[in-house]
Parts: C-alpha cells; structure tokens; sequence
C-alpha cells in the first residue's frame, strides 16, 4: 500500500514535521526506517456503499468512506485523489476537493461519489453484468499538509466486492395471426419483459427479425423504447404485416388451418448494450 520509492529524506521529513509526533521509533533489528513507518500512515475503509443510480451500462456510487489517523497528533488531508479499479479495470478516476481535518487517533468520514461505463464495449459490459459481483478497489492519494515538508502525498486503499445488474428477461407470451386478407396477414407478438433488479432499467429499443418456417419475413423491425420498474414485468406487444407473396402460403392453406413455424430474433438495446434473445414456436390460423 505505501509507495516504497518514495525518497528517505521525505520520510525523515514527515517525521521532523511531527506527523508521527512524540512517538517513538523503537529498534527493531533489521527492519527499515519504511517498516516502522508504516503502521503510522492512514488508513482509509469503506463503511457503506450505495448505487444511486443504474442502467445497464452505467453506474452511479456513493462511497461512505472512514480515514483514521493512528498518531497522536492530528493533522490536515488537502483533497483526495482517487481511483476505482472494477475487476482490475480503471473505470474511474477524480478528486475528491474538499479538505479533511484529522484528529489525533481518530478518523472522519468522507463520500466519494463516483459515475463510471461498466465497460468500453458491449462485450465487456456483457462479461461483467455476466456475473453477481464483482471485486473492486478503491485507491486515493492524500496530500497530507505538515509543517517544514510543505506536504507530502501518501496512498490509502480499499478493495470489497460491487454487485452487478442483471440482464432482463424476455419472454414471448403469444405469437399469432390477426388479420388475413387479400394484401397479406397482420400479426401480434406479445412480449414481456421482466426486470429482476432493485431499480427501473431503461431500454431504448428492440430491433426485431422474424422468420415463418425458415423464410426471414420481417427484418430490423425498431420498437421505441420503454421503462420498466424494478422487480416488474412490462408486457411489449410488437404488430407487423406480412405481404402473401413474403408469406409465401396461400389464403387456401390459411383458410385450411395451416401450421408454421415461427422464430423471433430479439436485441434490446440499453445504452451501449445490445443484448440477444432467440424465441421459438408454432402457430396456426384458424
């Protein structure tokens, strides 16, 4: 966690500057003036994580966040720099401006809300919301003010594990003729989508292809979008009219009752996030 580059005359510094006070720095055999001044750094945790907000490609966070001073002297943290790496990935990066005054062997609490992209692609977006969480790691870099030194950066770290979104489900209820006539024959498909999430998901949309026994009849058919509440199911019917000729059956067979196989290629888009969905079955008129 401490950054063992950093140049000894620094540390005897800090130690001048009182950082570390009246404490006193024991002999301890063959361990380093850096060893014995670790235990004196702060440290930082996280007592509380909340996602504010959420789609499928985003995340807002709140961190809740405790710094504790082991010294006996208290001393100033001018801003904090942060990082947040998400299953060893940089997603995020900021500052955190306002000052925080450290008392004597006591600690303070600070938030840090940060916005980040689960991913640069829908592939990576995929691979995390894949799985029920995530580990993660918050880092940040404290300029710790003290007199002589003029102030000294000093790194704090936390890791802990993020839950992660999950992907909605979509379902067809029913697929089936609605109107035959000369032109061609009208269909519904009704659909539903169910969110199993802690928050409402936004979809932008749905392109759709449809295929009767084997033949593509309807191609990036666009759905506008909707909203659907958490831990809810929003029923989406989808409406479309196929020419006989596309159909490529006669008003004889449909008036006969035939049978055909359907099959409904779904993406629904959320953000930058296309997720598929293949749907099978059979109808017939009459």
């Amino acid at each position: 966690m401490f950054d063992r580059t950093m140049k000894r005359r620094e540390l005897l510094h800090l130690g001048v500057a009182g950082i570390v006070g009246g404490v006193a720095l024991e002999s301890a055999g063959c361990a380093t003036l850096m060893n014995m001044f670790e235990k004196y750094l702060p440290r930082l945790s996280v007592r509380k994580m909340d996602i504010t907000g959420m789609t499928l490609t985003t995340m807002s966070v709140k961190f809740l966040c405790a710094i504790a001073n082991p010294n006996p002297i208290g001393f100033r943290m001018d801003g904090l720099d942060y990082a947040l790496k998400l299953a060893g990935n940089q997603l995020a990066n900021g500052r955190a401006p306002k000052g925080i005054t450290l008392k004597p062997r006591d600690s303070v609490n600070t938030d840090l809300d940060i916005d980040f992209n689960l991913g640069a692609t829908a592939v990576a977006i995929l691979d995390l919301i894949g799985k029920k969480v995530v580990p993660y790691e918050l880092s940040a870099t404290g300029k710790f003010l003290a007199q002589q030194t003029g102030g000294i950066d000093i790194p704090v770290g936390f890791k802990g594990s993020m839950p992660m979104p999950k992907v909605p489900n979509l379902n067809v209820k029913n697929f089936s003729p609605t109107s035959v006539s000369s032109s061609g024959v009208g269909f519904r498909v009704d659909t539903a989508v169910h969110n199993d999430n802690d928050f409402e998901i936004p979809i932008d949309g749905f392109n759709i292809d449809v295929k009767l026994d084997g033949k593509k009849v309807v191609e990036n058919k666009v759905v506008h979008g909707l909203r659907v509440a958490s831990n809810k199911t929003e029923n989406v019917p989808l409406d479309f009219h196929v020419a006989l000729p596309a159909l490529g059956v006669s008003l004889a067979e449909i008036a006969s009752g035939k049978r055909m196989n359907w099959e409904l290629g779904t993406q629904l888009k959320s953000g930058r996030l296309v997720v598929p969905f293949n749907n099978k079955g059979t109808f017939r008129f009459g």
